[in-house]
């Protein structure tokens, strides 16, 4: 039988156990009295809307009040929504920066009024977006529906046009950039992949491909500026679901060691999501269960969760360290569920249709 791998447009894939939750809102994001290292003036929910449905959207929450404006894109956009399928969101010091997968497009806005002020159309298959520096971001791009032509687009930022594109591995997905490189998951797209693509920013170039597990996605650098991927491992009409793993990038070795955690089955597709805590020490990651907690210096994977919830989307608070996870509903708008860091909840709030991403701004 040929092998299928599952974990691109996640779209419909929805969670049948959130039953009916309660719209509430809370003052403040409580930091126990902590100091504040970073400041997040606004936060930002990425709803990638329903598949051909047109109804992508932004929310925009108020960290101080916890008040959520949905539809803020369309809000000042004359009720334009920015596309089909929203799958990432990224700022400049003055820009934001839409990634619409199905539209094929980035959008650009103004980060002070969220106006749309320029548009890159026609891209076939973008994913996520990273600004560099000032001057020039990257874009991970499948460059086909099947992902098998993956490329890096570079674009000026300046005149919001590609300039250049670098050949990377299939079905390019996430990226984090350490220092002056850039680490590029391959996932595959609709055939396999498991390595990631270092890119030097310097002369734009790849620079070294890391073997590393099957289908890695989300990608995450610790403290001691490692980096970790999460590898879901491909989905098989022979095998199933099969287990995933964590895989951690040495990037003080001269060959990129790696090392191996087994995290386990995870039995919903398309639910692959890594985070990482405040003070970079502790990673958040969907395993079996729900979501698990482990120490960047631990020996095993943990073997129970923290929060016994699989959300389709997961992020951490860096100013507070709380613990956002996104979840869907069949046919209905969504909710942000917000947990504390001692892992209770916090409260519920409904955003938009199939939220992915939360972005601390």
């Amino acid at each position: 039988m040929m092998k299928r791998t599952f974990s691109k447009l996640r779209t419909t894939l929805l969670l049948s156990f959130i039953g009916m939750l309660p719209l509430t809102f809370t003052s403040c994001e409580d930091n126990g009295g902590e100091e504040d290292e970073i400041q997040v003036e606004g936060i930002y929910i990425v709803n990638e809307g329903q598949f051909r449905s047109n109804n992508g959207s932004i929310t925009l929450m108020d960290p101080g009040t916890g008040k959520a404006v949905n539809n803020y894109f369309a809000n000042n956009n004359k009720d334009r929504s920015p596309g089909d399928i929203i799958m990432d969101l990224a700022f400049s010091s003055d820009k934001g920066y839409i990634v619409v997968n199905n539209s094929q497009k980035l959008v650009i806005v103004d980060k002070e009024n969220f106006e749309q002020s320029d548009l890159i159309p026609e891209i076939s298959y973008p994913r996520q977006f990273l600004p560099i520096n000032q001057d020039k971001g990257y874009l991970t791009n499948g460059s086909s529906s099947d992902g098998s032509k993956g490329e890096v687009l570079i674009i000026d930022l300046k005149d919001n046009i590609i300039t250049d594109t670098i050949k990377v591995g299939k079905g390019p997905e996430d990226m984090v950039k350490v220092d002056n490189k850039v680490f590029v998951s391959n996932n595959g797209g609709w055939s396999s992949d498991n390595t990631v693509s270092v890119i030097d920013i310097s002369s734009d170039k790849v620079i070294e491909t890391v073997e590393v597990e099957d289908t890695p996605r989300d990608m995450v650098k610790d403290k001691n500026n490692n980096v970790w991927v999460f590898c879901n491992g491909p989905y098989t009409q022979d095998e199933g679901f099969t287990n995933s793993k964590l895989v951690k990038i040495n990037n003080s070795s001269s060959d990129y060691q790696t090392r191996t955690f087994d995290i386990g089955k995870i039995s919903t597709n398309g639910y692959y999501l890594l985070a990482i805590g405040t003070d970079k020490e502790m990673l958040y990651f969907v395993g079996e269960k729900g979501v698990y907690e482990m120490n960047i210096s631990d020996s095993n994977a943990p073997t129970e969760p923290i929060i016994d919830r699989i959300p389709y989307g997961l992020d951490v608070n860096p100013e507070n360290g709380n613990i956002y996870c996104m979840v869907p509903k069949t046919d209905a708008k969504g909710y942000l569920l917000r947990f504390n860091k001692d892992h209770t909840l916090k409260d519920s709030i409904q955003v938009g249709y199939n939220p992915n991403a939360v972005v601390f701004e």
